[in-house]
């Protein structure tokens, strides 16, 4: 990828625990708490996006795990970022979801016994 024509997108950036200051870039209304790089890396597979993993510290807090991505330009980075976060807590549904279902199996399975 080429440099220029590329976005760095932190998971502070979407982290809705975080203030403007901290790091965060979108609105509050759109971001999700405690952003992890690999569900940063799934979303970008989910909206066919490539993406570069890279295990950095974010500067404003380097004792904190965090990372970021390189992504193509596309659209504006406000854009993409929202979108970003708009994925993550719907990949964060899914999961749920599947967990509950694998609990009531457990229940059921529980009761038989």
């Amino acid at each position: 990828m080429m440099e220029s024509k590329t976005y760095v997108v932190w998971t502070v950036n979407l982290d809705k625990k975080k203030s403007r200051s901290e790091g965060r870039r979108i609105p509050k209304r759109y971001s999700v708490p405690n952003v992890k790089l690999q569900e940063l890396v799934e979303a970008c597979k989910r909206l066919g996006l490539e993406c570069v993993k890279e295990d950095k510290k974010y500067p404003k807090c380097w004792w904190e795990e965090s990372g970021r991505i390189v992504v193509p330009k596309i659209e504006s980075k406000t854009k993409l970022m929202i979108k970003l976060a708009q994925k993550i807590s719907e990949l964060r549904e899914e999961k749920a979801k599947v967990k509950e279902k694998r609990a009531k199996k457990e229940t059921k399975a529980k009761r038989r016994r």
